[in-house]
């Protein structure tokens, strides 16, 4: 009876179902009644589908709703990847009873994730055309909006002193009424308040109270939440741990954090960077004892240490696009003459570059300064000049080496120079330097947005030591800008001079173009001042670079890009070319990697250019 019931008022379109309900026994029967309740609207069946198929079984869906398309690729990925049916599709085992019951269980699946990206009345209608195929008609409501937020902010945060802190947390809350509620969103809102207060003064903060109602029927959500800042806390005496070959006499001024100074989660990192930057150290763990503050209110800091090595010789070997295949020797001694100074000596032998060096860096001293002593023979084969230079140097750093930080050094050169094998020159220059490195970026290894910039002047004031006065100043910018949450722009703009009255400045102090950070589509310092049949530097430099990165994935990207620039005697005789390409970006552990195709318009060629890393 309720066969031909069936039969004679469901669509044509399930016959083949009804037919075949003959040959099963009763439980098949009701399973499948239960799932013909409600028979799909005409707009749900003219809605846009997706399907997921492995092996016999296939599952498809269409989302009835006016959501954008962005949104509903994302709600197509959030049931492809976490529904229980799709991960038991994959076991060769699934049978036909296990099947059925999945199927059963799928519709409260869709409802509860869907719930999670804000939609809380969803209907889903599950329509099974043969065996193994299942649709799954998802009616969608509008998404859920905040119509009401109620932020309370307790404990000492109320008092004057704090007013500023307060008040930078208030603005941390970003689900605001009218946004749209999903629950990564509520997640991120609660952990940005609750961030606001852990990193400045209030490191025991926490939420007391987090509600989030929600009105099925209107599509509207009431937040409640509450916060207990806890006593503002500051920084007492730093222990340090660990040490077995440097004596803490040597160790303690790199400790930067004052005692009485404010809680900051900021000077906490900065306070392990300060370690780390020694080279010393293969590990620094910085904690702040704030659940066991001092009857003052301050928290003592551990800093653990694990040493490195004292001696190590490394071999190593690579190649690049400006300078050719090379092979490196490295001897590191990292408790030179039992001061703690570190000694980092090289052999670099390359294509087109050779070079030792020798680089002395003291540890920082009570006053904060970092002094290093630098010497290196250098010798050069590009573009038909030969430069081999001999240097010898001091320099003094201070500041943030991550943030803000300056130099000044003094440096004695001599250098000989081979033109094209036909003349050739002896060079001499004593300078003073000053140097100014400012970054401001999210990430120090793979920035997606911020700013570096570093400036440089070397001057040549005496004469009887040198060829004659000159200012050597340079500059670089690089900026990154984020257009959208997959694609990314980067700019860099280079420029230099120098000016003065000396006729021979030596080599090592002009400015040449081209190559991987420089003008891309030429080859490695090919851009400058013709002198025959070579290349050979100019008073004037300016380059540039335009870039925008397209993030397919979270580690690969392609990148299309414009450089611009060149060197020149003046800025009268000053000529830019251009290169373009597209390139590929990875984003490996040790920084980005980016491979690029160029062309330069100049010389009408194509370019291969590799780089790692950021360019600091």
């Amino acid at each position: 009876m309720l066969l031909a019931w069936l039969k004679y008022f469901l669509p044509l379109r399930f016959k083949q179902i009804t037919v075949s309900l003959a040959a099963h026994n009763l439980t098949t029967f009701v399973f499948l009644a239960s799932l013909l309740m409600h028979i799909p609207s005409a707009q749900a069946q003219e809605a846009e589908w997706f399907q997921v198929k492995q092996g016999t079984y296939q599952t498809r869906f269409s989302l009835n709703s006016e959501t954008s398309p962005e949104n509903k690729q994302q709600l197509h990925e959030l049931l492809e990847k976490h529904l229980t049916l799709h991960e038991s599709m994959q076991n060769p085992r699934m049978n036909e009873g296990e099947w059925r019951r999945l199927i059963q269980k799928t519709p409260q699946e869709i409802a509860d994730l869907l719930a999670t990206e804000g939609y809380f009345k969803v209907k889903t209608v599950a329509y099974q055309p043969v065996a193994n195929v299942i649709e799954f008609h998802v009616n969608l409501p509008p998404q859920a909006k905040v119509n009401k937020v109620v932020l309370t902010l307790n404990g000492e945060i109320q008092q004057p002193a704090h007013q500023e802190i307060l008040a930078e947390a208030n603005k941390s809350w970003s689900l605001q009424i009218n946004n749209v509620f999903t629950q990564p969103a509520w997640a991120a809102a609660k952990r940005d308040l609750l961030a606001a207060l852990l990193r400045a003064e209030f490191p025991n903060a926490r939420i007391t109270q987090s509600q989030a109602i929600v009105q099925p029927q209107t599509q509207e959500v009431s937040i409640n939440i509450a916060v207990e800042s806890g006593p503002a806390v500051h920084f007492g005496k730093v222990n340090i741990h660990g040490l077995q070959h440097y004596p803490e006499a040597l160790i303690r001024p790199l400790n930067t954090l004052k005692p009485g100074a404010p809680y900051r989660q900021s000077d906490l990192l900065l306070l392990q960077n300060s370690f780390m930057s020694t080279g010393k150290f293969s590990q620094v763990d910085v904690v702040a004892n704030t659940h066991a503050l001092n009857p003052d209110r301050t928290a003592d800091v551990d800093v653990t240490v694990r040493e490195m090595e004292e001696k190590s010789f490394r071999i190593g070997v690579g190649a690049s696009t400006n300078t050719g295949a090379r092979i490196v020797f490295n001897y590191t001694d990292r408790n030179l003459f039992e001061r703690g100074l570190l000694w980092d000596s090289s052999i670099r032998l390359e294509q087109r570059l050779q070079a030792a060096t020798s680089n002395i860096t003291f540890l920082t001293d009570d006053k904060g300064y970092r002094d290093s002593i630098q010497n290196s023979l250098t010798r050069t084969d590009l573009e038909g000049q030969v430069t081999t230079a001999f240097q010898n140097g001091v320099r003094r750093y201070w500041g943030q080496p991550r943030k803000f930080e300056q130099f000044v050094g003094a440096n004695l050169l001599y250098e000989f120079l081979e033109v094209d094998d036909v003349t050739s020159q002896f060079n001499k220059a004593a300078t003073v330097t000053y140097g100014l490195n400012m970054r401001e970026l999210d990430h120090q290894q793979a920035p997606t947005k911020g700013w570096i910039l570093n400036t440089q002047f070397q001057l040549s004031p005496f004469e009887r030591i040198s060829d004659g006065r000159f200012l050597q100043s340079q500059a670089r910018l690089q900026a990154f800008y984020p257009l959208t949450s997959s694609t990314q722009w980067l700019g860099r703009i280079e420029v230099g001079s120098v000016n003065g009255s000396a006729s021979k400045v030596p080599a090592t102090y002009l400015f040449r173009a081209g190559g991987d950070q420089s003008v891309r589509g030429y080859a490695f310092q090919s851009l400058g001042v013709n002198e025959g049949g070579a290349t050979v530097g100019g008073r004037v430099l300016l380059t540039g670079s335009s870039e925008v990165v397209q993030w397919l994935t979270p580690s690969w990207g392609a990148a299309v890009f414009v450089d611009f620039g060149n060197a020149a005697n003046s800025w009268k005789d000053y000529d830019p070319v251009l290169g373009y390409g597209l390139g590929a970006r990875f984003r490996s552990p040790i920084g980005p990697v980016g491979v690029d195709i160029a062309y330069g318009e100049e010389t009408k060629e194509y370019r291969l250019h590799f780089n790692l890393g950021v360019n600091f």
